[in-house]
C-alpha cells in the first residue's frame, strides 16, 4: 500500500477502486449514519498529491459519500505521533488504547451507525480502539472498511 500511495500506480488503484464499489453497495442496506477516517497524527499527508498521489482514505470517503450518501464526520483525534508501523502485536494494541481521543464537541453524541474507513488492517488494534472510543460515546454499530487486510 505505501508503494501505491507513493508512486503513480494507477491501475492498481482502480483495481481497488472496483471492490471497493462493490463492497459499498452492499453496505447500502446498513443505512449508516456517517463515516469516519480513522485519524492520522500528520493530516497535511493523506490529501497531499505531491506526497501521495494516491491516497486510500480520501478515494474511500469519495466512494462512500457518492454510493451511500453519508456525510463524513470528524470525532476522533489521533494523540499519538508513533506510528503503528514496525510494532509488534501486543504493542499495537497497548500504543492504539492511548493514542486516540474523542473531540470535546462529540462526546456522548455520535452518530448510532458508523462506517469507520482506513487504507490497511494488519492486527485491528487501530479500528478496535476507535471503534471502542466511538460506542463509549453514543456509537451502537461500528463497520470497517479498508483496502486491504494484512495475513500471517
Amino acid at each position: 500500500m505505501n508503494k501505491l500511495k507513493s508512486n503513480h500506480e494507477y491501475p492498481v488503484s482502480i483495481f481497488l477502486s472496483l471492490g471497493i464499489r462493490r463492497t459499498l453497495r452492499r453496505l447500502k442496506t446498513l443505512d449508516l449514519d456517517a463515516c469516519i477516517l480513522l485519524p492520522s497524527y500528520s493530516k497535511n499527508k493523506i490529501f497531499n498529491p505531491v506526497m501521495r498521489p494516491f491516497s486510500p482514505n480520501k478515494r474511500l470517503y469519495e466512494e462512500s459519500k457518492r454510493i451511500l450518501g453519508i456525510p463524513l464526520i470528524d470525532p476522533l483525534i489521533k494523540t499519538s505521533p508513533e506510528r503503528q508501523a514496525g510494532k509488534s502485536f501486543s504493542e499495537r494494541f497497548f500504543h492504539a488504547y492511548s493514542a486516540w481521543e474523542i473531540k470535546e464537541k462529540w462526546k456522548n453524541r455520535c452518530p448510532s451507525r458508523i462506517l469507520l474507513l482506513d487504507d490497511v488492517f494488519t492486527t485491528g488494534a487501530s479500528v478496535n480502539e476507535a471503534s471502542r472510543i466511538l460506542k463509549k460515546n453514543g456509537t451502537k454499530s461500528v463497520y470497517v472498511l479498508t483496502y486491504l487486510r494484512v495475513s500471517d
